[in-house]
């Protein structure tokens, strides 16, 4: 365990509710010094601001032996109640960070039955992998303090839902109404809890780290190198001055492209994460991470997955869900595609990774639409196309501009293209021709109000559309919200073979959380006049009378890529 005594020149703004000065700004708050006890991972157990004249009216006189009662008061409280985990914990050994505080804890640390250092820290900081922690500071489900101010336990039933004591649970197992209340929802947490197990089961070497409840994402970014490009969009920590961002807007985004492969954003610091794609294209549809690394010639300890979760969840729903749940769509057999990304957030972010779909299915031309309000306005309306013609990649703009990539490779067959949308507004204002596939990440319906309007929007369009989500909680709140908003469900969730290995943390809870963890489809209500599904599942009824118009227009709209791919080759 450490204790850092620092003073940097760092100034806050002000407090909102303070109004400044009349006729100048107010004055800046200066941080004379930060107390921090981590232990020697990290992970932050305590922390202490004291802003100017703090210092110096905590006693009768200055220096830092006026900090020694604070230092150990927050020592004592990192013990009892640590920040970062929640569990009392006694350190075999404690460093200190300035030589001044460590003489004057000499005498005070003893005491508390923990070892001092013999010298005090040559700077401060600890060891050079020291990487803040993630670990996020959990809540008690009723009443919301946190764990470094009270002990939580779990549901000893369920082991899932967090309380700081007996009454809150009491208070949340007698919620009204019924369907709200821990009573109701315990035995389906316990089924859940159950599911911990399968999600953790993953072919990679590094599994039972991430898959771990303690699991610290930033020092395993850090130990690998993967603090830029794309690697930042999923980390807590901010690049440094001259990091490379992933930037938004098309002129620098574009830029960035021109100047390396399609896989350039997915590079850390150290040897290339991604091998060249593979001469051959596959020769069978994978279903697991393990299949897909070993084509891809993807070591296993690779973390690639993290970020591949979305193209190759795409892949699995256009190559095995689509096929199971559709049939009469025929969609293995078109030579295009055109797919809405609905509500699209961090996917956007990353929206490079999508290429990889073009290695995956080199057959289709793809045409893939980011649509939300949640996107940078500034990209509203942005277009180009991803084009692999033989041993290069060629970005094109909408501006008809074409520029090339090397990729270091050569493709058999005719050229194919992967074209990227953007339109920054809700999804039930959008306009324009009608999608083969609407696909949704981490959906969470019940979470923001426009699926309220977005839901309606699918139900009128009845289109194929699936969603992933992160817990099987999740995709039960889902499926309320969709009978709420449309009169519809959703399909039984089924896990996501290419989740993202990483454990997510939630706040007042303990249950398994993993990006794109499991995948539904829209069940639509049937049309008036209609008792039939016209969203069929396996072995549901066919589509009745009032429904063929809809084929018709499919057939004919498949026409036109047809012609348009064989006048490309």
């Amino acid at each position: 365990m450490g204790c850092g005594l620092h003073s940097p020149d760092v100034t806050t703004a002000p407090s909102p509710r303070a109004p400044p000065p009349p006729r100048r700004e107010a004055a800046p708050l200066h941080l004379s010094c930060l107390l921090l006890v981590t232990d020697e991972h990290g992970t932050i157990l305590g922390i202490d601001l004291l802003m100017d004249g703090v210092q110096e009216s905590a006693g009768r006189g200055s220096g830092t032996e006026n900090l020694v009662p604070r230092a150990y008061a927050l020592l004592c409280h990192s013990m009892a109640c640590p920040m970062g985990s929640g569990d009392p914990r006694k350190p075999r050994q404690l460093t200190v960070g300035d030589a001044q505080l460590h003489r004057e804890l000499e005498s005070l640390v003893p005491r508390l039955g923990v070892k001092l250092a013999k010298t005090p820290m040559r700077t401060w900081g600890p060891r050079p992998g020291f990487t803040f922690a993630s670990l996020r500071a959990r809540t008690c489900h009723v009443c919301h303090r946190h764990s470094f101010e009270v002990k939580l336990t779990p549901c000893p039933q369920c082991n899932a839902v967090l309380y700081c004591g007996e009454a809150c649970l009491r208070a949340d197992w007698r919620r009204c109404p019924d369907d709200v209340s821990h009573r109701f929802w315990c035995p389906r947490l316990a089924a859940f809890m159950e599911r911990a197990g399968e999600l953790a089961t993953l072919p990679f070497t590094y599994t039972a780290e991430v898959t771990s409840e303690t699991f610290n994402k930033e020092a395993f970014l850090a130990s690998r190198g993967l603090t830029r490009g794309y690697w930042t969009q999923i980390s807590m920590l901010i690049p440094g001055p001259g990091t490379p961002r992933h930037p938004r807007g098309s002129t620098p985004f574009l830029s960035l492209l021109l100047n390396g492969d399609p896989y350039q954003l997915l590079q850390g610091y150290g040897p290339a994460l991604m091998p060249p794609v593979p001469l051959e294209p596959p020769r069978c549809l994978f279903g697991s991470w393990q299949d897909y690394y070993s084509w891809r010639g993807l070591s296993l300890d690779s973390p690639m997955a993290v970020l591949l979760t979305y193209p190759l969840t795409v892949y699995y729903v256009i190559t095995h869900l689509v096929p199971q749940s559709f049939p009469e769509l025929n969609i293995q057999n078109k030579q295009s595609l055109k797919i809405h990304v609905v509500e699209a957030g961090k996917e956007f972010d990353l929206v490079m990774v999508f290429w990889e779909l073009l290695v995956l299915l080199p057959h289709v031309a793809l045409e893939l639409q980011f649509v939300g309000d949640g996107l940078p306005p500034e990209s509203d309306q942005q277009h180009f196309t991803l084009q692999r013609d033989g041993p290069e990649v060629s970005v094109r703009p909408g501006s008809g501009v074409s520029a090339r990539l090397s990729c270091g490779t050569k493709e058999k067959g005719s050229r194919r293209d992967l074209q990227i949308k953007v339109s920054a507004r809700p999804y039930h204002l959008l306009q324009g021709p009608k999608p083969d596939l609407v696909i949704g990440f981490n959906s969470g319906f019940g979470l923001k109000d426009t699926w309220l309007s977005s839901l309606p929007r699918l139900q009128s369009l009845r289109v194929p559309a699936f969603f992933t989500e992160s817990s099987e909680y999740g995709c039960v709140m889902d499926d309320q919200t969709m009978a709420v908003a449309t009169g519809g469900g959703t399909s039984p969730p089924q896990p996501n073979p290419f989740r993202s290995p990483f454990r997510l943390r939630a706040a007042d809870n303990c249950m398994p959380w993993y990006c794109n963890a499991f995948i539904f489809h829209l069940v639509y209500k049937p049309p008036q006049g209609s008792g039939a599904r016209t969203a069929p599942g396996p072995g549901a009824p066919a589509p009745t009378p009032a429904a063929p118009p809809a084929p018709a227009r499919r057939r004919r709209g498949e026409k036109k890529p047809g012609r348009g791919a064989r006048r490309r080759r």
